[in-house]
């Protein structure tokens, strides 16, 4: 994957998710997204993280708070406490800052642009998203060592099953078939229940037992 290619890719996908955001309005800054415990505002700060926090500085949060998790929380409240308009703002012109955390690269902001998307405009019905050819990349990153680190619902999530894009023919591993559109794919890989009934095959019960598991 080609750095430059994942930062051009990235700030036209910060560009579309700015404008779906200012497209919602501040009436729907407290809707839901598919990020768990995330509403639209929360979202839309997140996406400032790796564009305004360095990578020492949210490693240092982290061992404040004792989980990485918990340091993304904290670091999207501070950044998205203003007027929903001044975050997607603030996005908006600073869409085209190339972003490298020091663990993934390029590659993780480019995912995170692609799937948090989808996170906002899914569960609003719109039909904003990316093309097949960058999912098929999203999913080449996830597949990686270090996405598989970043992005899974849970370790080992996709062990042992066939994993194949009814759009992109391309499979990614072996064993029962789990099918269904490359953005279907990658979603559900990165542990969004909404795409479960868009995906065929005999994997997808131990994948819906894998996700089931995940959340606790």
């Amino acid at each position: 994957m080609d750095t430059r290619d994942l930062q051009t890719w990235t700030t036209e996908h910060r560009l579309l998710f700015a404008d779906a955001v200012d497209a919602l309005g501040e009436e729907h800054a407290g809707d839901p997204t598919l990020c768990e415990g995330w509403d639209v505002r929360t979202l839309t700060g997140h996406m400032l993280q790796p564009i305004m926090v360095p990578s020492w500085r949210f490693m240092l949060t982290a061992a404040r708070v004792r989980s990485m998790a918990r340091a993304c929380d904290v670091i999207a409240a501070r950044l998205s406490d203003r007027p929903l308009a001044e975050v997607s703002g603030e996005l908006r012109r600073r869409a085209g800052t190339p972003a490298e955390p020091w663990y993934i690269g390029a590659a993780g902001p480019y995912a995170d642009s692609c799937i948090h998307l989808r996170d906002l405009t899914l569960p609003q019905g719109l039909g904003v998203t990316v093309q097949p050819d960058r999912w098929e990349t999203v999913i080449d990153i996830i597949v990686s060592p270090r996405g598989q680190a970043s992005f899974l619902a849970s370790k080992g999530f996709l062990d042992g099953l066939a994993w194949r894009a009814t759009d992109q023919d391309r499979v990614w591993g072996a064993g029962p078939l789990v099918e269904g559109t490359a953005e279907a794919l990658a979603m559900t890989m990165s542990g969004r229940t909404a795409y479960l009934d868009q995906l065929d095959g005999d994997g997808v019960p131990l994948v819906r037992d894998r996700l089931a598991a995940a959340r606790g």
